[in-house]
């Protein structure tokens, strides 16, 4: 179940990165794990850092994408990109999250969808 689970993940994040580099933005990372979280997306647009997070659901779940980022997988994504940042700090001047969401295979792309907060 989960390699399946992982192989679907592949599959949006891919959809998603070509989706991210036909609008400009170029690809840094993709799939940055760290203990406390995962990235699922590092890319950059001018000079802004654009941290991706990539959810998808089905239609019939009656539940939108962006609805399933729970404050605890929050909590996760952000602390992942502190560490990202303090690692490859001054690789960018500006950062922020945005979300692209999957209903079905609609994409749906929410910028800035999240702020980046200090510890």
């Amino acid at each position: 179940m989960k390699n399946s689970k992982r192989s679907v993940g592949n599959r949006y994040e891919e959809m998603a990165s070509q989706y991210l580099l036909e609008n400009g933005y170029e690809i840094l990372a993709r799939n940055v794990v760290y203990r406390c979280g995962e990235i699922d997306i590092v890319a950059r647009q001018g000079d802004t850092l654009v941290f991706v997070e990539v959810r998808k659901r089905d239609p019939r779940s009656g539940i939108a994408p962006e609805e399933t980022l729970t404050p605890t997988k929050q909590k996760r994504l952000l602390r992942a990109i502190r560490l990202y940042l303090a690692r490859y700090s001054g690789t960018a001047a500006r950062a922020r999250i945005d979300l692209i969401g999957f209903t079905g295979e609609h994409l749906t792309h929410f910028e800035d969808f999240m702020r980046i907060q200090s510890a």
